[in-house]
């Protein structure tokens, strides 16, 4: 997690004012039940005195608007008002406090259910987050996808799972808090009746709650123990075993992965971020952290499964990974010696590699590697910040891209469907930054130092978080088609344009053999494309690192048929077709020659048009496919292509019938705003790998759109260079002119002298 107070503290100054009511009135009844609880485990008990509470209690289920809530609240409500005794009422009110997390999570999923996003963020916010929790990601999910109603059920699923985590981790919080107690001899049988019914309460999930989650089963209620340790002990293990379990295979390795790398990656962040016990750079403070909070998360998330595929080492070593984690989390907040921490790491590392058997061989699919992606990330942009304050420019650099490349290949590529300004914000904070400040390839151009450095790079990670948490919320069969027919009809349209452009300016039999040319071209790229398609799982993925390198050779080369292209199109259709004689005039050999290049051109053309966005949309695709599935990616797949298919034969058919004038100067004109397209395009990716500065326009917002239709970006360079293209083609427009004038001056001046010399007599010799 990135700067977790700072984004929590924006996301909830934007609905402070409405969340306030559920705020109070659930503080005011959480006051309530704190009195109430003194007076039960004091022994003070009285119906009489507890009416000022209880009334308190009642009025907050006015507040609720789900049946399923009030009728709980009610019930349990009821008994407590019925107690007749402290050990009676200490129950009582311990099974009303677990039931206040059950009520909220209960109105959070209604009010999301009716649509209420304002109120969803209100009773969610209000739960109880037990220690090491995050809100951050599911709060960043509620707020970039909003009401959509495609995702309603996946976001109440998660939702749900994120509520069942934080209450079975409250529930084995209060058991620890609870054993404690009886081992100091503290655990009067008031106290134990609260807690334990409490924690009971805590795991007794709503079927609604159960059911939203997809998680089957139900945990059982255990008899209050009695109030010795023993009893204890073995009352909290029943009740661990019993918690739902609600990580799948691939999920547990990708989690036990994660925290084996986060204490790796912690001593790193520490160590670049304090300096003799004082704070140097606060953005790797704060990512020692949030990793060690994050390490502390997923373990508390995979001891259920662990309870059941590994319990006789949780039992040997649980006690030292808890341990090992306190003492990390008291040393990096009292910026203590880094050789505590690294130590600490280590052992930490040992004990969960050695005794608990994890390995970081990386599996998983889909989106479940993404949290183990965004990771790998923060690591690289960490090191390339560490290389950038050390003056290591070139390896920052090269850091930076590699950190890039990843987020592209994995992330951006499924955040682009779904929020395409996210995904555009997030990768121009890569690149060259917007008007919040300077992206990460900018400021190392700039050569750029201290805060304004590590403000870079935190906008960066910012962004990167907002995308983890869209992406944790899974795509529906029905998004997962639109998303692919999305990315086909983008990138195939393009593809359509083109050769729409060449091939109607083609009419008539002398052309037949260029019109074979660009379709054999054509062709041949659809096939190729095939291939890297099928190929994309093996081959192709062992490649992903140079994504963006192969894709601007591709540019490159489309850039420079283009340019044959262009010149080809003023000379063979605008002016040296005005005079038929002139052709005449033209060398054989120069000819052949031309002829030649015209093929090659018309061929490469073809070919390059269609392969350059298949070879992307191939990228899209294969990334769609894990997180989504095959079958409903492909039906989005050939629906988009249908669609391609039909609007090609509409423009075909349709531009044979246009006059063939204005049909050329539309050619043209199509031709020319593609080259430039193609030339903006490429700018990009040489700024993306390296191959060229990035300097960008201060205060100048580019829509999406234009950079994704047009090639335009804010830098100079992205907007000098396509203009450069413009300048081209206007050039090689005089020079042909000039051509053609020249050479139509000559050939008149050379029939006009025929004309005015005097024709030679006959010899009429005797």
């Amino acid at each position: 997690m990135r700067a977790k107070l700072l984004i929590v503290s924006t996301l909830l100054a934007c609905v402070c004012a409405g969340r306030a009511d559920v705020l109070d009135e659930t503080a005011d009844t959480q006051t309530a039940l704190d009195d109430l609880a003194l007076s039960a485990v004091g022994k003070h008990w009285n119906i009489q005195t507890a009416a000022p509470p209880l009334s308190a209690l009642g009025q907050f289920s006015s507040q609720l608007q789900s049946p399923e809530a009030k009728a709980l609240w009610t019930k349990d409500l009821a008994e407590l008002n019925s107690a007749g005794d402290s050990p009676g009422a200490a129950a009582a009110v311990g099974k009303l406090e677990g039931t206040l997390q059950q009520v909220l999570a209960l109105e959070m999923l209604a009010a999301w259910q009716s649509g209420n996003l304002e109120a969803t963020r209100e009773w969610r916010a209000s739960i109880k987050l037990p220690k090491h929790a995050s809100a951050v990601e599911g709060l960043l999910a509620l707020q970039r996808i909003g009401g959509a109603a495609d995702q309603r059920a996946e976001v109440a699923r998660m939702l749900a799972r994120e509520t069942l985590v934080w209450q079975g981790s409250r529930a084995r919080e209060r058991a620890d808090d609870l054993l404690r107690l009886a081992k100091a001899d503290r655990a009067t049988p008031e106290l134990v009746a609260l807690r334990a019914s409490e924690i009971n309460a805590l795991t007794q999930f709503p079927p609604a709650l159960l059911s939203a989650a997809k998680v089957p089963g139900q945990p059982a209620a255990i008899p209050v123990p009695a109030d010795t340790e023993e009893a204890i002990a073995q009352w909290k293990l029943t009740l661990e075993s019993q918690l739902p379990d609600l990580l799948t295979a691939d999920d547990v390795d990708r989690q036990e992965r994660l925290v084996v790398k986060l204490l790796r990656l912690v001593p790193m962040e520490y160590r670049a971020g304090v300096r003799d016990g004082q704070i140097v750079v606060p953005l790797e403070y704060r990512e020692a952290v949030s990793f060690t909070v994050q390490a502390e998360q997923i373990l508390v998330e995979l001891r259920p499964n662990w309870l059941k595929t590994k319990g006789e080492a949780l039992k040997k070593y649980g006690a030292d990974l808890e341990n090992g984690l306190a003492t990390l989390e008291e040393t990096i907040a009292s910026k203590g010696d880094i050789l505590i921490i690294d130590k600490t790491c280590k052992d930490l590392s040992a004990l969960l590699q050695d005794r608990f058997g994890i390995s970081l061989r990386k599996a998983g699919k889909g989106s479940d590697v993404v949290q183990e992606t965004a990771l790998e990330i923060r690591s690289l942009l960490s090191q390339s910040l560490q290389a950038a304050h050390a003056g290591n420019w070139r390896q920052a650099n090269d850091l930076r891209l590699e950190a890039y490349t990843t987020f592209d290949l994995e992330i951006e590529a499924r955040v682009l469907p779904r929020d395409p300004d996210l995904a555009t914000r997030a990768e121009r904070s890569f690149l060259d930054g917007s008007a919040a400040g300077p992206g990460i390839k900018a400021a190392l151009d700039q050569r750029a130092k201290g805060e304004v450095l590590d403000n870079t790079y935190a906008r960066t990670l910012k962004a990167l978080d907002e995308s983890v948490a869209l992406l944790r919320v899974g795509l529906s069969p029905t998004t997962v088609s639109i998303t692919a027919f999305t990315i086909v009809l983008r990138e195939g349209l393009e593809a359509v344009v083109i050769l729409a452009a060449l091939l109607a300016g083609l009419r008539g039999p002398e052309n037949a053999a260029s019109r074979r040319q660009v379709g054999l071209g054509a062709w041949a790229a659809i096939a190729v494309s095939a291939i890297t398609f099928i190929l994309a799982r093996t081959v192709i993925q062992s490649l992903s690192r140079y994504g963006e390198t192969l894709e601007a050779v591709i540019s490159i080369l489309a850039v420079i048929i283009l340019l044959i292209v262009t010149n080809w199109v003023f000379h063979k259709f605008y002016w040296t077709g005005w005079n038929a004689r002139l052709r005449e005039l033209k060398d054989k050999a120069a000819t052949q020659r031309g002829q030649q290049w015209e093929s090659l051109a018309m061929c490469g053309v073809g070919f390059l048009t269609i392969y350059r966005e298949g070879f992307e949309t191939t990228l899209f695709m294969q990334s769609l496919i894990l997180e989504g599935g095959f079958t409903a990616s492909l039906i989005g797949l050939f629906a988009g292509l249908a669609v391609i298919g039909l609007a090609g034969w509409a423009i075909f058919t349709w531009g044979m019938k246009l006059p063939y004038r204005k049909l050329l100067v539309w050619t043209g004109v199509l031709v020319v705003t593609i080259l430039a397209t193609f030339l903006g395009s490429t700018v990009r990716l040489f700024q993306t790998i390296g191959w060229m500065p990035i300097h960008p326009i201060r205060g100048l917002e580019i829509p999406t759109w234009m950079g994704t239709w047009l090639g335009i970006y804010p830098s100079w360079e992205g907007l000098v260079i396509p203009l450069l293209g413009f300048a081209y083609v206007g050039g090689a427009w005089l020079f042909v002119r000039w051509q053609g004038l020249r050479k139509q001056a000559a050939f008149e001046a050379m029939v006009q002298s025929r004309r005015e010399s005097p024709r030679p007599t006959a010899n009429t010799g005797a």
